[in-house]
């Protein structure tokens, strides 16, 4: 049913597709390049969640592939634009790492008011650092009663989307550690 509903272009199928090849489960064998066949089609066709795993697997994530921070990151902007709030987090990632500090926390902070509690926890790290550590404080780009907004607004997102059939379509995405 899963490969008619891949023939007939349907980009949720594609990625689902290219999920089990990616993980080897369901009796495909793990096959990291057959994954991104699919992932692509499902990316020319819309996908927001696809360009993220793809960013993922180009980022080190999947075996059969060779690193290419470049295609990574061109394809967690895609997902992002399209919408993905885990795409979003990991730019503010990358940027992050490369020391953009303020880009970083505009991507967390989007992130975060759409509920990604990964995003939440990266901007608190940030707040609450007294620059003693290896994370500069971020007092700079954030306000108290702006992260004040940002958690109340995170919180109630959080709570609106919570459902088990989420949780369960959101296990193959993949949060890069910042």
């Amino acid at each position: 049913q899963l490969q008619a509903r891949c023939l007939q272009n349907d980009h949720v199928a594609l990625k689902q597709m290219g999920g089990l090849y990616r993980t080897g489960e369901l009796g495909k064998a793990k096959d990291d390049l057959k994954a991104l066949h699919y992932l692509i089609q499902a990316v020319e066709l819309g996908s927001p969640d696809a360009c993220t795993i793809i960013g993922a697997i180009y980022d080190g994530y999947g075996s059969g592939v060779s690193v290419d921070r470049e295609k990574s990151t061109l394809f967690n902007r895609v997902g992002a634009m399209r919408g993905n709030i885990i795409a979003r987090h990991n730019i503010g990632c990358k940027e992050y790492n490369s020391g953009n500090h303020e880009i970083a926390i505009r991507h967390w902070k989007i992130a975060a008011k759409a509920g990604h509690q990964d995003s939440l926890d990266a901007l608190k790290k940030i707040y609450n650092a007294d620059g003693n550590t290896c994370m500069p404080p971020g007092k700079e780009f954030i306000s108290k009663e702006e992260m004040d907004t940002i958690y109340r607004s995170g919180h109630g997102a959080q709570l609106e989307i919570k459902s088990e059939e989420r949780e369960k379509h959101g296990e193959d995405l993949v949060d890069l550690n910042c």
